[in-house]
């Protein structure tokens, strides 16, 4: 199943009041989405914070994110004194000990993959973006939501890198994106498609055999963008909260490459795997810029189409 947004109004109220929410929504390099339960704050693909609500607001943050950024080799090791780690009389030094943003950020930039950090700057050059590592999975545990799930056995789920909102034939439409960096393999059809080709191919499916929860997620998500003053000025998404029944779905998943130069973009040894991206995805679902900022075209405006169901 597929389910976005906080329907909890109590969850929603105890944010807007929360003072330090204001800070967050306020950081343009802060990007919020919304769960089922919980509000995750990523910077560069890191989950920094975790939100949830039980009575009042709980937050998680993984704990390499909290190891002061300034750590580095002259502290990388800890003298032992008396069998206890001797941290002296300021773990502070080592440690975030307070709400601290800028800190936190600098903290989890080391652990941002280079792929994340492209998204990353695709989502500050589009306000149209609503959502991000969006999990797919038909077992409603299957989605991995925090740091704190990864690598302990659960099952994690598919991931489209993002969504966003586009204006379709004056419908407002949530479409579907795959980042990759230009050297992924992936992209590559050596005898074969390119493996991103699967990718993509499981996307759409559970996507079109979920179209009425994404549907009614998004429609939610807007709402709740809206109401946290989090929906960064978009028009559509400030419309679609008023309105909620206007949004559709696009099964269509695009792919976004980013990270190259001319002489890559032109060599001969580029040409037959771009045709073949082409030769499934058309023009239209493939969008290629040198430098993962330039992208806004195919992102926050979009040539009309009809809607694929």
């Amino acid at each position: 199943m597929f389910d976005r947004g906080i329907k909890d109004q109590k969850f929603l109220d105890a944010l807007k009041s929360w003072p330090r929410w204001s800070q967050i929504v306020g950081d343009k390099d802060l990007f919020i989405a919304m769960r089922k339960k919980t509000v995750n704050v990523y910077y560069q693909g890191c989950s920094l914070f975790e939100i949830s609500y039980n009575g009042g607001l709980q937050l998680k943050t993984h704990f390499k994110y909290l190891v002061r950024p300034q750590v580095g080799p002259a502290k990388s090791y800890v003298s032992w004194k008396d069998d206890r780690p001797d941290i002296g009389q300021h773990p502070e030094d080592y440690f975030i000990g307070g709400f601290d943003i800028e800190s936190l950020k600098k903290a989890c930039s080391s652990y941002a993959e280079p792929e994340k950090k492209g998204v990353h700057e695709i989502l500050k050059s589009n306000s149209n973006v609503i959502d991000v590592e969006i999990g797919l999975s038909e077992d409603p545990e299957g989605e991995v939501a925090s740091e704190e799930g990864k690598g302990k056995g659960r099952r994690g789920a598919d991931r489209i890198d993002f969504a966003a909102i586009q204006e379709r034939d004056r419908v407002p439409c949530i479409a579907f994106f795959e980042a990759k960096r230009f050297a992924n393999k992936e992209l590559r059809a050596e005898g074969r498609n390119p493996a991103v080709f699967e990718q993509i191919n499981r996307y759409e499916k559970f996507i079109k055999a979920h179209l009425t929860e994404f549907e009614a997620s998004y429609r939610e998500v807007c709402q709740n963008l809206v109401a946290l003053n989090a929906d960064r000025g978009n028009e559509l998404v400030q419309r679609v909260a008023q309105n909620p029944e206007q949004l559709k779905v696009d099964s269509a998943v695009r792919l976004v490459v980013f990270d190259f130069d001319e002489d890559q973009r032109d060599g001969k040894v580029w040409r037959k795997h771009h045709q073949a991206l082409l030769n499934r995805l058309g023009k239209e679902r493939l969008l290629l810029k040198g430098s993962a900022d330039e992208f806004t075209s195919g992102i926050s405006k979009y040539k009309s189409r009809k809607v694929a169901a």
